[in-house]
């Protein structure tokens, strides 16, 4: 078996492929034994061709081409190319990233025989458009001085890797995150063959652009890999013009996405279509962190007894959202809980073993329709944006026969006033319900909560 195998698919663009095969072509040899496989995904262009000019350069430099045809993908080409590969180590290359002479020996040195390190390459200039004045940065660019001036433009804003921030923050251990997954872009990767072919390989059923790289990294990491940003192994993309349109970009994400919670079905993916990768860390460390019952008001006694008595007493599924203090967890006797926070999950999993606790917010869950008798919602459905209001309503409406919402009128939560989040007054929550087709139709004063049921409006005709 060989020590290292480059990966990487191509579909056209010869000439960003005859620069990626000149940088490895160009390594320090140091006695690591190394193989390119080159998998093209039904190239119109004559790529054999540049792969003709390396094989006197590159000594185990494999070509296969597949027909186009509706399986083809990135997933596939990638897939394609673990099965055809035999290093220990795989490095998953994208088409035009150009890395310095000491790549491959270093990736070995980091890696060594650990059997589930994966590691994400700084790759500069990902975002970067080619025209004349960002290209004459890199003119006389070659193996030799690449890393100097990746170097130079580690903090440049238009060559900078986004990911750079986040990376530092840990201290280049992505082990130390909430979602170290989602900075899994797969530009430049390297990974123990081990733990790849424990992952699964990539999913072919996300096709388009986007989320098969971070679905991946989502699959190494659920299987236990360890994984690490490298600030001393860089690459580079070279700039070239987008065969793709940024709009057509968008929606492909967003569908890559949902299909990838759909596989999953947890609160970290539920969420993922709807925020931004570089803040999506970020947003699941509030979540993680984040105790509910701080932020919304107290509860009294005399409304749990009201809500077992009217809504929980002599139900089979009943559910409650944006809970998680334990005089509510201990006195309202519903089925199921949803929280978000995963400490608190897994320390209440233990607390209240008669109760199904749920990592989901309800925007996208498992469950058929009208599987719960009725679903509470806490004051904490105030703290979210329209968008995931009007998600959450119809998702809810879908699982469970009745939903019921507690709200306090003279309750202005810390998240409000000092945090800064969003804390949704009477009003305001009625726009968001009507926009929804709902509308409020029973309510109850307990104290200062009321509690409302809201159903389907109905249209009058006069």
């Amino acid at each position: 078996m060989l020590d290292v195998s480059i990966i990487i698919p191509v579909y056209n663009k010869m000439e960003q492929l005859e620069r990626s095969l000149y940088f490895i072509a160009n390594q320090i040899d140091t006695g690591i034994s190394l193989e390119v496989v080159v998998i093209d995904d039904g190239s119109t262009e004559p790529v054999k061709d540049i792969i003709n000019c390396y094989t006197d350069q590159i000594k185990n430099l494999k070509y296969l081409y597949l027909e186009r045809d509706k399986h083809s993908c990135r997933s596939r080409t990638r897939n394609i190319g673990i099965s055809e590969s035999s290093g220990n180590i795989l490095v998953f290359l994208d088409c035009g990233i150009v890395i310095p002479d000491f790549f491959i020996e270093r990736v070995v040195n980091r890696i060594g025989d650990c059997t589930n390190m994966v590691l994400y390459h700084y790759v500069m200039g990902a975002f970067t458009e080619p025209n004349k004045e960002d290209l004459l940065v890199i003119e006389n660019i070659k193996p030799s001085n690449l890393a100097d001036i990746c170097e130079q433009l580690r903090y440049h804003p238009d060559w900078e890797d986004m990911r750079t921030s986040h990376f530092e923050l840990v201290d280049h251990d992505l082990n130390r995150m909430d979602v170290p997954w989602s900075m899994g872009w797969g530009g430049a990767v390297t990974a123990s063959r081990d733990i790849v072919l424990l992952a699964g390989g990539f999913d072919e059923t996300l096709k388009g652009w986007g989320a098969e790289d971070t679905d991946f990294a989502y699959q190494l990491h659920k299987h236990g890999a360890s994984m690490y940003a490298t600030d001393d192994i860089c690459t580079l993309h070279l700039p070239h013009p987008s065969d793709d349109n940024i709009d057509q970009k968008i929606k492909s994400s967003y569908l890559n996405r949902k299909k990838m919670h759909m596989k999953h079905r947890t609160f970290d993916t539920e969420i993922y279509p709807y925020s931004a990768d570089l803040h999506f860390d970020l947003i699941m460390a509030k979540f993680n962190r984040l105790v509910t019952h701080y932020y919304v008001p107290a509860y009294s006694d005399s409304l749990i007894e009201l809500l077992n008595r009217e809504y929980v007493q002599g139900a089979e599924r009943t559910a409650v959202i944006g809970a998680d203090s334990h005089a509510v967890l201990s006195t309202l006797n519903v089925s199921h809980v949803f929280l978000q926070n995963k400490g608190l999950l897994q320390r209440y999993q233990s607390t209240w073993p008669e109760k199904e606790f749920v990592y989901l917010l309800g925007l996208d869950t498992l469950y058929p329709s009208k599987h719960f008798d009725v679903i509470i919602v806490t004051d904490y459905f105030r703290m979210f944006s329209e968008p995931l209001i009007g998600i959450m309503l119809k998702e809810l409406y879908r699982i469970s026969k009745k939903v019921v919402f507690l709200y306090n009128d003279s309750y202005v939560s810390y998240l409000a006033t000092t945090a800064g989040w969003t804390w949704h007054n009477r009003q305001e929550l009625e726009q968001l319900f009507e926009r929804s087709q709902l509308m409020f139709h029973t309510e109850r004063q307990v104290g200062d909560c009321k509690v409302f049921e809201a159903g389907k409006a109905v249209t009058v005709v006069v």
